[in-house]
């Protein structure tokens, strides 16, 4: 090839091709592989029946023949000892390498099987007590280099010539064909007897598709759909379509116990697959574009397929509604013609109980409640008598989406990227000045009327990317002044003691740029159980959090003991005004947490007394105990994680530069899935922790406890 580019080319051009060739993505693949032993059947068959037992099972030859195929370099090392190349060495008909290999097989992988290997002239005795024995050792050696033989697996020929050096076998040539069915084999439709299933489809018509399967790509999958003959509903790999008899549309059925899901045109994947995409997103807060990276780096530039960012939000969606609606033991139902868009939000309404996180239900653990305790003068009480206390922490993030700019709307964009209004709202005013007050059309390609342009230009000067990178160095320095900067006050920041705004409307101009949320509000156990979230617009007053309370906790025995928040004092102050703490909130106390308390202030009499975190004067042994220290000293210690909430919120901010892009939908539905599979995990740890104190206390072996 070199000879024919040099004669073609110029030496530069020439030097330049070559260079391109060795820094291209092809020479950074994968290492080149050989072919899967091509031998017939028969051959292998006579190998198998001359040296190992006649009831050798068909599982124990193919863990004989894949354990030789996946380990080349093994197979190296056994050719090359066979061989007398040097002074000194001795040809071996069984090599220590072999030797090795054989004891493994017979000691830990066919174990059970290892009477199937020998055949009775063998003269190999094994009793269950030991491993292995020197004559089962080379008895089994000598039939593995006879296989090796057979399937052409040597390094030199019978002369002593190197044959070819053993590397990675591909099994391209014996992929299976993957057939994506639907998991049932009579139709299920009540209305419907219980009739046989046929292909829907004729075979030109059958859909070829890849399927991701784990961290391998099989091309050779297709898509078969079953069709009830009576009812018509069809029967796919990953839904039902069946017609809805209340609206005469047809609804999709998203089946739990699907094997393959479907995340492209042409694409569908497994349950590893998509499962990998919750975890990254869970433990490395990936976006869908780092893992499409990822994946497409590490995986598909060697099988010559790419995945899109699109595909792994697809994959994310159907994997967490899966999980939401298995635990709620139902199978989720939407109307067929929904997009992956309007799938989120309806998995949220079906499935999000706005916000509450319903894996947290009816969870109590040692760190989040504890038995009643009672102070100097109440020793004479029962704490049977009374319920666990227990408590709920609350706090807000600023880290929220936009919404409508129009006054009182809420509803999600008409146009994520750039727009201002939601649909209806775009077709009354889209087309209007955006300007307050202003009813004039826009000139094209703007936002504002012909009188109005110079504030359209400011707008987009102080929103352009060079400015807003200005702007966040100054957040992220707010006390660095340089003399190119304009001097600018510290803005003043409201105590968390001091009476909250309300929803007071805040003048605006114009509506060039979308309404925000004003934060996110969550609360969960002392442990870290998430118990729900909410949006607050405008502001996190106390009748808002009061409201978000009363929707996680509607029942009075699912109210807390206590409720901490940072402006807790506020709260109960707003609860006693409006009268609703006589009525909701009697057997809950409201606490500020650790950390916020220090800067309430002293002179706030019912701050000080209603909501002191740490009582060191015993007038609440519920929130302060005392307990031995590694020395044998009595220290005191708070009886919960006051800051939990923080916690949470601090983890939740990985994902701000993720959410802030979202749409309104696909920020419910996010948010929602990480905390329910972060409640999830918290909970299986916590699980994992228990099973392991029951071990230690039994004292007996990890394995024989499970």
């Amino acid at each position: 090839m070199l000879q024919t580019l040099s004669a073609l080319c110029s030496p530069t051009l020439l030097l330049a091709v070559v260079v391109l060739v060795l820094i291209s993505p092809a020479s950074a693949a994968a290492p080149p592989t050989l072919l899967f032993p091509d031998v017939t059947f028969k051959v292998f068959s006579d190998c198998i029946k001359e040296n190992f037992a006649s009831d050798v099972s068909l599982s124990t030859v193919l863990v004989l023949l894949y354990s030789l195929t996946e380990n080349p370099e093994f197979l190296n090392l056994h050719g090359r000892q066979q061989q007398a190349k040097v002074a000194g060495e001795r040809a071996r008909a069984v090599t220590t390498w072999m030797a090795m290999f054989s004891r493994l097989l017979l000691g830990v992988r066919l174990r059970s099987a290892r009477e199937t290997l020998f055949k009775p002239t063998d003269g190999v005795i094994l009793h269950s007590q030991e491993d292995y024995t020197v004559t089962s050792v080379n008895a089994l050696s000598l039939k593995l280099n006879s296989l090796v033989s057979v399937l052409k697996l040597n390094m030199y020929k019978p002369s002593g010539k190197v044959y070819h050096r053993r590397k990675a076998i591909s099994y391209k040539t014996i992929e299976p064909l993957y057939l994506l069915c639907s998991q049932s084999y009579q139709c299920e439709t009540r209305s419907c007897p219980p009739r046989a299933l046929h292909v829907d489809s004729p075979y030109r018509d059958v859909p070829r598709v890849t399927v991701l399967k784990g961290s391998d790509v099989c091309t050779f999958g297709f898509v078969l759909t079953g069709k009830c003959g009576g009812c018509e509903t069809t029967y796919h790999a990953d839904h039902d379509r069946v017609k809805s008899v209340e609206t005469d549309e047809y609804d999709r059925c998203h089946l739990n116990g699907a094997r393959y899901l479907k995340i492209g045109r042409e694409l569908w994947a497994d349950r590893v697959f998509t499962n990998s995409v919750l975890c990254a997103t869970y433990s490395f807060h990936s976006s869908t574009s780092a893992f499409m990276d990822f994946w497409n780096e590490s995986v598909g530039r060697q099988a010559g397929v790419k995945i899109s960012h699109r595909q792994v939000w697809q994959a994310f969606i159907l994997e967490t509604l899966r999980m939401m609606a298995a635990d709620q033991g139902r199978n989720l139902t939407l109307p067929d013609s929904y997009n992956i868009h309007k799938v989120a939000a309806g998995a949220y309404e079906a499935l999000g109980a706005n916000g509450v996180i319903k894996a947290a239900e009816g969870h109590a653990c040692d760190e989040c409640s504890h038995p009643q305790r009672f102070g100097p003068n109440e020793q004479e009480q029962d704490a049977e008598d009374f319920a666990r206390v227990n408590m709920c922490v609350v706090d807000g993030i600023v880290m929220s989406p936009t919404h409508c700019a129009v006054e009182g709307c809420i509803a999600a964009l008409a146009h994520a990227r750039g727009g201002s209004y939601c649909e209806d709202h775009f077709r009354l005013y889209g087309h209007q000045c955006h300007v307050r007050g202003c009813n004039a059309n826009c000139v094209a390609s703007t936002k504002a009327c012909q009188e109005h342009q110079a504030d359209w230009q400011e707008y987009q000067e102080t929103h352009s990317r060079s400015h807003l990178a200005g702007i966040r160095r100054m957040v992220s320095r707010p006390s660095e002044q340089l003399p190119w900067q304009d001097q600018r006050q510290n803005r003043q920041v409201q105590a968390h003691d001091e009476p909250a705004l309300e929803d007071a409307d805040v003048a605006r101009k114009h509506d060039f740029g979308p309404s925000k949320f004003y934060c996110t509000e969550t609360a969960c156990y002392p442990c870290g159980v998430v118990i729900g979230w909410a949006l607050f617009d405008k502001s996190e007053s106390p009748t808002k959090i009061l409201k978000f309370l009363q929707h996680i906790f509607p029942t009075p025995e699912s109210k807390p003991s206590y409720i901490c928040i940072d402006k807790g004092c506020q709260v109960f102050r707003t609860a006693i005004t409006n009268g609703s703490f006589e009525r909701l909130w009697s057997n809950s106390r409201f606490i500020v947490d650790t950390y916020h308390y220090n800067n309430h202030k002293r002179s706030d009499e019912l701050c000080q007394t209603w909501c002191n975190p740490t009582p060191m004067d015993g007038s609440n042994p519920n929130l302060v105990i005392q307990e031995l220290d590694r020395t044998g000293v009595l220290q005191w210690k708070r009886a919960f994680n006051t800051q939990a909430s923080e916690q949470l919120n601090s983890w939740i901010a990985g994902y701000e530069q993720i959410l802030k892009r979202m749409t309104v939908s696909n920020f419910y539905w996010f948010l929602h899935s990480v905390l329910y599979l972060h409640t999830k995990c918290v909970l299986q740890k916590q699980a994992d922790r228990q099973i392991g104190l029951v071990i230690a206390d039994l004292g007996v072996d990890v394995d024989d406890a499970l």
